[in-house]
């Protein structure tokens, strides 16, 4: 059996049998006798089920796994829900009579006698009380009256308080008087009597507890009235207590007050409680003090031991370690403080052998003592670091060793993995504070030495070498805080720039990873630790060659990073063949990856660090070629030409940046020198393409891939001369595509070569041609490519569409940009858009056109703004295009859009679609004829009704819809000329929308009726408030006559058509607008004259509803019903 399961029921037995004691079933002597037999019955089973059974592997026994339990949330019925809501409707009323009554007793507080005061509190408690007997009596809701009930009562010692506060018993009995004491006793006592009929009656346990908390209050209310010492209080205290208990004895088994006798044993270990806290905080002495705690402590262990409640621990514990810290700082004890705190966390361990393991809390003071333990750590830690100024101690040592001997037993006696971890951590403390104690006679171990040591004496000795059975559970532990010591050791090194100890750290490190991947038995430690150790090797040769950086200018200078990390590759690639002598074959081969991932840093610190760049970084990336090319052919793997490659042309461009240094070339000759090493990457894979492929493969990637950006930058650095280096890119990608087979590659390369020519037309423009007058190389390039086209093979022409359109498209943006803008340039781009449009037509992509289209209309709005025509002429013209381009579209396609197997196929009517662009632009001129500002919206009116026939069906209707709703456009914008009287002027704006909300319904014949049922809706609330505000805004007569006639008119249209929106919204704004035109009767009066209102119509109508559902359970019809019923089947009829 499970021993939590047996855990369980054996706390149930010891329970039921209390229980039994406690009821005078058993006697004393008896339950003492079966509670130890249980007990040592549980510990003999323990004992069976720690040793192997003979059968274990002859039979397996399967247990059947119990199904989980799915929690069902409750489901109220119809009943508590009508009680729900009577509550809430009785509490919402009483609230606001409260808040009502409140202010009218407190606007005249002032004025009011104390009596009055006093008189208004008590009133307040009868009032609860009586809405609680209206509530039980009459309303029959149980809830409600005991909610009531217990607001009433909470009212009762607040009214004697009051007498006391306001002075009407006297001033001995006041609150500020001498008999205060004697005032708060009454104040205890005196509802007692109320809460315990209220307990009997109402069988509460909340009102019991009313009645014990009342006596205690009263006792100690009595007790103080004597003005006893504190010790003679307290005193008083244990003999109420006492006194309590034995009353309990007399009366426990009398049933007429069982409800009080269940509820005293918590009460009086609670009171118990307390009253000890207050034992603690009134006395000062802390030696006697501390001494009061410990034995409080021993009190609470000796209550666990009697009354078996295992909860008492936590007291004790607590206790325990309170008691020891005051006993310690406040003592001669201070000294060897850290020492007692460690021996307290360990000395609980042993608590439970003292109770002879009767309540099974060995883990629970095991987790006690780990975390005191643990606590004690900290605290003598932070007070060595503060007040010793980290100073290394022998009783901080000796603490620390206390600490790691407890949690290696906790090791050993728990099942957390956590503890050995912690030993290791405890342990390395203590050996930390022995090589402090031993560096103080040597300056040079630093912090970060002392760390590392730590970490490798931990890792080495209690991680690696057997030195006692003991020990072993933490040896795994041990590995793992010492590497982890070191690694944190290795950080504080970097931060304080400690070079040639940061280079001692790492190679302790290698060591200790060599280590783990000899002895090490987790799989992943061992594979991290191969690769670990050769990078460990590296960064430690580097790290003593920053030394140098920091001693040696002219080092730094000369040589600096670059040469560190390159002599640490070339040191590792050496241990490489020693691994492989020494038979380490998988360490041979991470430090030849090793030393070749180092000495890529070094080409990065030539790179981009300061060093000799004529002769030292050459020779550093000449090196790296051959590191690289040695590496390729160790391993053989494709990927490592393209290091050789990138070597290469990294070392071109360095003895390139050398010879400039000693020699000056011509303009034209530094043009050439970035695009040809390029070239020369291409031209070295083109000949190596026979001996081997794999290097032509990478010189070729790495040529085409930093030739276009070698291109840009001679385009930038030397646009007169640049022509030479696009002239030899367009040979270059020419003869490229024809070596080419993959379509792909033949695709780059041939648009490459159309990206070249295109440089070589704006070169040779900006030289020859004057480009004041516009931007035409995209234009020349495009005639060019698409005379290219003409001539080619259809599988080239082809290849040239894919770049020639975005190319062409590109171009036209680029020719909008042309400036000034005047009629040659517009001339030139309409010519370039419907040129595209026309050859998109010819090769079938019609779905592009309607890009070109739309950058004509760009360049149409352009031209149209910086011309001389009138406002007037600029509409005409600009609507009689969006009129040809709608006919053009009409014509050209069927559809709107057209759809294909392909995407390529797919026909968008792109006339159709900017013709509205067109049309939309006539709203941006201006002109003083009334009847110009329609066109617009009256042209692309008509256009969404031309669209019927060309769309899908489903959308025929949304077409006249659209259409039908843009002529509101028109409307508005004539209104807006004319001079509408202020009166009519909401209406004006506002009932069209009305008028749009029928069309649409009319044209969708009852389709979509809920969505336009609530869209209507919509409109009807939003128009009527906008009509109230303009209402409210103007406040008169006329405005008040048309608003409640067109809500009437709404009325009666709902009333006659059986439209449910227009009748409910006209009825309502009607309603509100007599509402609204009677403020100045209703609006006098005070605020909580509603408070009060709404309180009375909640209560009422609360009881109306549970007098109502009496009246129906048995079996009566009442008129709201019978009304109800019929409304309710009139309005379902309705629409």
């Amino acid at each position: 059996m499970d021993s939590n399961i047996r855990e369980e029921q054996r706390k149930i037995f010891r329970k039921e049998l209390y229980t039994l004691r406690e009821g005078g079933y058993l006697s004393e002597a008896i339950v003492d006798t079966v509670a130890r037999a249980h007990h040592q019955y549980h510990l003999d089973l323990n004992e069976m089920e720690a040793k192997p059974s003979v059968h274990e592997n002859v039979k397996q026994v399967h247990t059947p796994i119990p199904k989980k339990t799915t929690i069902v949330k409750k489901t109220r019925t119809p009943e508590e829900i009508r009680e729900r809501n009577i509550t809430w409707l009785l509490n919402i009323g009483v609230i606001f009579l409260l808040i009502g009554g409140l202010f009218v007793a407190t606007s005249n507080w002032e004025s009011m006698t104390s009596f009055m005061k006093s008189g208004s509190i008590a009133i307040v408690a009868i009032l609860f009380y009586g809405i609680a007997f209206l509530t039980k009596k009459v309303l029959k809701i149980e809830k409600t009256a005991f909610a009531f009930s217990v607001l009433g009562s909470l009212f009762l010692p607040i009214f004697i308080l009051s007498l006391g506060w306001f002075g009407l018993l006297g001033s001995y009995l006041s609150i500020t008087g001498e008999g205060r004491y004697l005032l708060g006793m009454l104040g205890s006592l005196l509802p007692v009597i109320v809460y315990y009929l209220f307990a009997k009656s109402l069988a509460s346990r909340l009102f019991v507890w009313f009645t014990f908390v009342s006596v205690s209050l009263g006792m100690a209310f009595l007790l103080a009235s004597f003005h006893f010492e504190i010790d003679f209080f307290y005193l008083g205290m244990m003999i109420f207590n006492a006194a309590t208990i034995f009353v309990y004895h007399q009366v426990k088994n009398k049933e007429s007050i069982k409800l009080f006798t269940k509820e005293f044993i918590p009460y009086i270990q609670v009171n118990l409680v307390l009253s000890t806290l207050f034992m603690l905080f009134l006395f000062d002495n802390k030696v006697v003090y501390s001494f009061n705690l410990l034995l409080t402590a021993i009190i609470y262990l000796s209550m666990m031991y009697v009354s078996g409640r295992k909860e008492y621990h936590f007291i004790f514990s607590i206790m325990i370690v309170y008691g020891a810290y005051h006993l310690i700082e406040h003592s001669f004890l201070d000294y060897i403080g850290a020492i007692i705190y460690a021996l307290v966390g360990f000395g609980m361990v042993f608590v439970p052998m003292a109770l002879n393991n009767q309540f099974s809390l060995n883990k629970a003071f095991q987790y006690t003592s780990a975390v005191i333990s643990g606590m004690a750590f900290i605290y003598i830690s932070l007070e060595g670091i503060l007040l010793r100024a980290g100073n290394p101690s022998i009783v901080l040592m000796l603490a620390y060793f206390i600490i790691t001997v407890n949690f290696v037993y906790l090791s050993h006696h728990g099942s957390r993995r956590f503890f050995p971890y912690l030993s290791a951590f405890f342990a390395a403390s203590s050996i930390y504070e022995i090589i402090a104690l031993i560096s103080k006679t040597f300056d040079i171990i630093n912090f970060s030495l002392q760390l590392s040591i730590t970490g490798f004496i931990l890792f080495s000795v209690l991680g690696i070498a057997h030195l006692s059975k003991y020990v072993k559970i933490i040896q795994t532990a041990s590995r793992d805080v010492g590497l982890s010591i070191m690694v944190l050791a290795i950080m504080t090194a970097i931060s304080f720039l400690l070079w040639w100890e940061l280079g001692v750290l790492l190679f302790l490190f290698m060591v200790a990873a060599y280590l783990v991947y000899k002895k090490e038995e987790r799989i992943f430690l061992k594979e991290a630790a191969v690769w670990i150790a050769p990078i460990l090797l590296g960064l430690s040769i580097a790290a003593f060659g920053e030394e140098m950086n920091s001693n040696f200018s002219f080092y730094l200078h000369e040589f600096g990073y670059g040469v560190n990390f390159a002599i640490a590759a070339i040191l590792v690639l050496l241990s490489s063949f020693v691994w492989r002598a020494v038979g380490e074959k998988r360490l041979d081969k991470i430090s030849l990856y090793t030393s070749h991932a180092l000495y890529t840093v070094a080409i990065l610190q030539a790179l981009f660090n300061q060093i000799n760049f004529v002769w030292v970084q050459p020779l550093i990336l000449l090196v790296g070629i051959g590191m690289y090319y040695y590496l390729y052919k160790k391993i053989g793997t494709k990927w490592v030409p393209f290091l050789v490659s990138i070597a290469a042309l990294i070392a071109y461009f360095s003895i390139i940046q050398a010879i400039l240094h000693r020699f000056t070339l011509s303009h034209t000759m530094n043009s050439l020198i970035t695009s040809t090493g390029a070239v020369i990457m291409l031209l070295i894979s083109y000949l190596c393409r026979k001996n081997d492929l794999n290097i032509s493969f990478a010189f070729g990637w790495v040529g085409h891939s930093i030739y276009p950006l070698t291109l840009l930058f001679t385009w930038f650095a030397f646009q007169k001369d640049c022509i030479y280096s696009f002239i030899l890119a367009l040979f270059v990608y020419a003869i490229s595509t024809k070596l080419m087979t993959v379509e792909w590659k033949i695709k780059a390369f041939l648009y490459g070569s159309f990206t070249s020519l295109f440089f070589i037309v704006t070169t040779v423009l900006d030289q020859i041609i004057n480009q004041s007058f516009g931007n035409y190389e995209f234009v020349f390039t495009s005639a060019l490519l698409l005379l290219f086209a003409f001539f080619a093979k259809d599988e080239y022409k082809k290849r040239t569409a894919y770049y020639l359109i975005p190319f062409s498209i590109i171009g036209i943006v680029f020719t909008l940009i042309t400036y000034p803008f005047d009629f040659l340039p517009y001339l030139v781009t309409l010519a370039y858009g419907f040129g595209t449009v026309f050859y998109l037509h010819k090769i079938q992509w019609d779905v592009l056109g309607i890009v070109p289209l739309f950058l004509a209309f760009i360049a149409t709005v352009e031209f149209t703004y910086s011309s001389d025509l009138g406002e007037l002429a600029k509409m005409l013209v600009t609507g009689g295009v969006g009129i040809v381009l709608s006919i053009i579209g009409q014509l050209v396609y069927k559809r709107l859009v057209e759809y294909g197997p392909k995407i390529q196929q797919l026909k968008i009517d792109g006339f159709t679609f900017v013709s509205f662009m067109f049309f939309g632009l006539m709203y941006l001129f201006e002109d003083p004829f009334i009847w110009i500002h329609a066109i617009p919206g009256v042209l692309i009116a008509i256009s969404f009704l031309l669209q019927r026939k060309r769309v899908p069906e489903r959308l025929s209707v949304l077409m006249t819809i659209l259409g039908g709703a843009y002529l509101l456009q028109p409307y508005y914008s004539i209104m807006a000329k004319l001079n509408i009287p202020p009166l009519w002027e909401r209406e004006v704006i506002v009932l069209p929308f009305i008028i749009l909300i029928i069309f649409i319904r009319r044209c969708l014949k009852g389709r979509y009726a809920e969505i336009t049922k609530a869209v209507q809706w919509g409109v009807l609330l939003v128009v009527s408030l906008l009509l109230i505000q303009d209402g409210l805004a103007s406040n008169t007569i006329y405005d008040a006559i048309i608003v409640g006639t067109l809500s009437l008119l709404s009325l009666l249209a709902g009333m006659f058509l059986q439209i449910k929106s227009y009748f409910f919204v006209g009825a309502g704004v009607l309603l509100l607008n007599v509402f609204l035109q009677t403020r100045p009767y209703w609006g006098n009066m005070p605020w909580w004259f509603y408070l009060l209102i709404a309180g009375l119509i909640l209560i009422t109508v609360a009881s109306f509803n549970e007098w109502n559902k009496q009246k129906a359970n048995k079996g009566e019809t009442t008129f709201i019903m019978v009304l109800k019923e019929k409304v309710i089947a009139t309005m379902k009829k309705w629409d």
